[in-house]
């Protein structure tokens, strides 16, 4: 519609030639002028921005562009800053002393022109700034933009600059705001038109500032533009703007939790709590027509424009914060243009800044002073606003009848109570979600501006020398308690953004802290501590579960019906389509399995392998959950078969066996056991699956490879409290040589046998690895755990990798292997895949298990000498140090899932409830409560998969009997 219009040439110039001529007209006036001088501006706004200010275009339209530009060539801008100087001129007693003045008691006609006017220019300029927003954002993701649009952006910049019209807007709204505080007076007698039009004008003006403070967002990710920085200088709020903002900001948040507005004057703390009182005495009116009419109680509506205020106070907070870190760096003497240009603090809100007049009278602004809003005074006010939001949500969540809610109104009207009545769930959740991602921000600008975060810091560290302690605990308390009250915002785009922002702020957040393989210490770091004293585990267990169950359960949609889903796309940030990982979850997940409690963690690890079930078997794709379950998989076991084979090699180098452990690695290394036994089987399903349907998980087959070779050799047996050396490193005269690691019953091995049979995974690795299209950095992945896994499964089980020969193993393959390693720089690992196949050879020419000696020319002779080492001492050179790793896992993996507690049944598919740890259990009866059960189907399958012979023995033990 807008560029039909617009394509009219007559249109345009008749719209454009009134708006040019109407704003220029004096003020104030005839009355007739007053409403043409407003339908054109009113008229301008719609063309540039459309009706709502918020409904940005994908990218604006051509026609539009140029209509803007030409208003903004035509100084549109500064004629309005000019009308705005007008109006403050007249409402003052001196007539050059526009700022100090006490407003006059005026008409209500002329108060009624006054305010609409700028209404109009408020308007007029949010359409401008949402018109730059996408083209604004573009650049700061740096993406392209035309030249139309940089022109416009260029244009937009040097208006707002020149004519400091934000500057005259913010300083007439607070001119108004007094003198309709003085026509107020006594309290009691509140004109209905002048509130109306308070309260329109505050809306339009806090939405035109919560454009400028997005654009001071989007031009701190992109400073190196020189388009960005020009727009960071432009929309900085000056003396006045910074004043407007904090105190409307302040005054809602202290009319809503009843707290201190930090000396705000009485007068403009009343006048900006007019739409909050507005809103009262309408609720209230409505309650009574409900009574009279015998309707019941509905909920109020959206508080969304009543708390434009506070997210506009949120985003000022962080532009204070960006500014404070800035200033930091560069020193009190030389610090960059700050989006909230003014040194008000919220303690000095006793009054208008005089300072304002220079900035405003000045041909160009001044340049910025260093804000004395300090990042932790920012995340303070932060905290306070998500305090005042989770308590509003759990008020409106209990529910009110209706003379409670008409008393607390009253109350609040009377100045002897809070708003909080006003807001809706989801109007506090959102509030609560702001104010929480906007606390966590300064920390870590702070942080990254003081040169990065180390590795025993974390990510949600402190910066040396300040404490956050108590402060950081209680922010993973509201964030933890937050998190189940997503799901009361509707079923929306806006709760896939607000939960996307939660996911966002989570993942920012979670402590990071890179285990080493030295001696890890007795108590967690700092960060750590605060994020498991504030049950983040238990959190991080709820999403992933409430996304499982979503999943398991096919429904369409899950991402609008379950806030949890698009919580978990953060995933997708750590996920490697090459390799599965890069590990950044290890360095928060595996400090939490480390000191975190051991219930908590048990049941984590629970959920997360029902969760790999659960996504595989579902109908519908789940992607956030299939990212997020794969990262966890990968980074576990990969990473932690790492950490692993580091802490062996330092206790072999000690002296010191599995008791040298101490207590956090002892329950992290039997942790990543207990994931082995609840994951891997899930894993090899998925894999094989996968296969089937042409969506193979590079991530998923590293992980088999890497999990294969440790549970092979896992056996557990002990010479003196060490592990013995592998059977294949010791030579064919050992009597385990000949004989599979995988026929001891009960164990791991034989886990692994059950788990990758064959085994299938080397075949398909090996086919995925000489495939012609299989993509480099795929074959960098897997390239050194094919070569361990291959290896290590020859000697450990060479009567089976024998029979393999032809089918898993191929003479072939193997040496494109070990010439592919080579190239790599793996020389380690291709010497002994050379020698494996020359095995391989040696097999398939009808060599006996263990017989090849020599080097490749000798396979399957007699001639080498005595001295000679026989081969599988060469491709076996992994296996002592994978059974030293192996040795500090549990002895089995029914030892290995007894740290996750929850059902006994190994194959528990049980989503119910937040926690896996919280599932009610029945206990066994025939074997004295050794196993218990969370329904009758999982007591009945696991009674048939053999837990009917064990009972019976522990009945017999204890005199009971068998059944169950």
């Amino acid at each position: 519609m807008k560029a039909a219009l617009l394509s009219e040439p007559a249109f345009t110039i008749a719209l454009f030639s009134s708006v040019v001529v109407a704003i220029r007209w004096e003020v104030p006036g005839s009355e007739d002028a007053a409403v043409v001088r407003q339908g054109c501006l009113e008229v301008a706004a719609h063309v540039v921005a459309g009706v709502h200010p918020d409904a940005t275009p994908a990218r604006p339209l051509l026609a539009v562009l140029q209509f803007a530009r030409l208003l903004l060539r035509a100084d549109t801008l500064h004629a309005c800053a000019a009308r705005m100087g007008d109006m403050r001129q007249a409402l003052a007693d001196a007539p050059g002393d526009s700022y100090n003045a006490t407003p006059l008691d005026i008409e209500p006609t002329v108060f009624t022109t006054y305010c609409q006017l700028t209404l109009a220019v408020a308007s007029l300029l949010g359409a401008f700034l949402t018109l730059a927003l996408p083209p604004g954002e573009a650049i700061a993701k740096s993406k392209r933009v035309t030249a139309e649009e940089a022109c416009y952006l260029s244009e937009l910049a040097a208006a707002l600059q020149s004519s400091c019209i934000v500057e005259h807007i913010s300083a007439t709204v607070l001119v108004l705001l007094q003198a309709f505080d003085r026509s107020c007076q006594p309290a009691s007698t509140v004109p209905t038109a002048a509130a109306n039009e308070i309260g329109a004008l505050l809306l339009a003006v806090s939405r035109c500032m919560q454009g400028l403070l997005r654009f001071a967002v989007v031009g701190e990710a992109s400073r190196q533009h020189s388009l960005a920085l020009a727009l960071g200088r432009a929309t900085a709020l000056g003396p006045c703007a910074s004043y407007l903002t904090l105190a409307y900001g302040m005054s809602v948040l202290s009319y809503m939790d009843g707290g201190g507005t930090r000396g705000l004057p009485a007068d403009v703390g009343r006048a900006l709590g007019e739409r909050l009182r507005m809103g009262a005495r309408a609720r209230l009116a409505e309650l009574e027509r409900m009574r009279d009419s015998g309707e019941g109680v509905s909920a109020p509506q959206a508080a969304g424009g009543l708390l434009s205020p506070v997210r506009n106070l949120h985003n000022a907070l962080c532009a204070a914060a960006y500014a404070a870190a800035r200033s930091t760096v560069a020193g009190s003497g030389s610090s960059p243009d700050s989006a909230v240009g003014s040194g008000v603090a919220p303690e000095a809100l006793s009054g208008v800044p005089a300072a304002a007049t220079a900035a405003i009278t000045a041909a160009a602004p001044t340049a910025t002073r260093r804000l004395h809003l300090s990042w932790h005074t920012a995340a303070g006010l932060a905290m306070r606003a998500a305090r005042m939001g989770l308590r509003a949500t759990a008020e409106a969540v209990a529910g009110r009848t209706r003379e409670q809610e008409a008393a607390a109104l009253t109350a609040a009207l009377e100045g002897a109570g809070s708003f909080r009545a006003l807001m809706t769930v989801p109007s506090g959740v959102l509030t609560a979600v702001e104010a929480l991602v906007l606390t966590a921000k300064p920390r870590a600008l702070q942080l990254r501006r003081r040169g990065g975060v180390s590795s025993s810091a974390g990510r949600s560290g402190v910066p040396g020398g300040v404490s956050r302690t108590d402060q950081g605990a209680e922010w993973w308390r509201l964030f933890v308690t937050l998190a189940p009250l997503l799901c009361h915002v509707a079923p929306s785009s806006s709760r896939v953004g607000t939960a996307q922002a939660f996911g966002d702020c989570l993942w920012a957040q979670l402590p990071m802290v890179l285990l080493p393989p030295a001696l890890l210490p007795p108590l967690p770091p700092p960060a750590v501590a605060l994020a498991l004293a504030g049950g983040v585990l238990p959190c991080l267990e709820r999403l992933i579960r409430r996304a499982a169950a979503a999943a398991a359960s096919g429904a369409a949609d899950t991402d609008l019906r379950t806030p949890e889903v698009p919580v978990l796309t953060v995933f997708r940030e750590a996920f490697q389509p090459f390799d599965g990982t890069t590990g950044e979850s290890w360095a928060w997940l595996a400090p939490l399995l480390a000191y975190g409690n051991p219930r908590e963690a048990g049941a984590f690890v629970a959920t997360v392998g029902k969760a790999l079930g659960s996504y595989g078997r579902s109908a519908r794709a789940c992607d956030a959950l299939e990212y997020a379950v794969v990262e966890l998989c990968c980074s576990l076991f990969v990473v932690g078969r790492t950490w692993l084979d580091g802490v062996s090699s330092r206790l072999e180098r000690g002296g010191g066996g599995d008791g040298a452990l101490n207590p956090p690695e002892r329950q992290l290394a039997g942790l990543l056991g207990a994931a082995a036994a609840a994951w891997l089987p899930e894993v090899a399903a998925d894999v094989s699956s996968m296969f089937e349907t042409g969506s193979l998980s590079i991530g998923l087959v590293v992980v088999e490879l890497r999990c294969l070779p440790i549970l092979l050799c896992a056996t557990r047996q002990t010479t003196n409290g060490r592990p013995v050396a592998g059977a294949a490193a010791l030579g064919p005269a050992t009597p385990a040589a000949n004989a599979d690691a995988s026929s001891i019953p009960g164990g791991w091995p034989s886990f692994s046998a059950d788990v990758f049979p064959s085994p299938g995974i080397l075949r398909l690795a090996f086919e995925l690895f000489n495939e012609p299209d299989t993509h480099e950095r795929v074959k960098d992945a897997i390239c050194p755990a094919l070569a361990e896994a291959a290896c290590t499964f020859a000697a450990t089980c060479p009567e089976t990798a024998a029979a393999a020969v032809g089918s898993v193993l191929k003479t072939g393959q193997v040496r494109a292997l070990a010439a592919s390693l080579k190239a790599r720089g793996f020389a380690a690992e291709a010497k002994a895949v050379k020698a494996l196949a020359a095995q391989v050879m040696a097999w398939e020419r009808g060599g006996g298990v263990g017989l090849a000696r020599g080097g490749s020319r000798g396979v399957g002779g007699r001639a080498a000498g005595a001295n000679a080492s026989p081969l599988s001492s060469r491709y076996g050179a992994f296996v002592p140090r994978l059974e030293a790793a192996a040795a500090l896992l549990p002895a089995s993996p029914a030892a290995a899932r007894q740290l996750l507690g929850g059902c006994s049944n190994p194959a528990c598919a049980n989503l119910e409830g937040d926690s896996d740890a919280a599932l009610p259990l029945r206990a066994c009866a025939g074997c004295a409560g050794a196993a218990s059960y969370c329904s009758r189907e999982c007591q009945t399958a696991h009674w048939r998969a053999g837990h009917k012979e064990a009972c019976r023995r522990s009945g017999r033990r204890s005199g009971r009997g068998g059944g169950s």
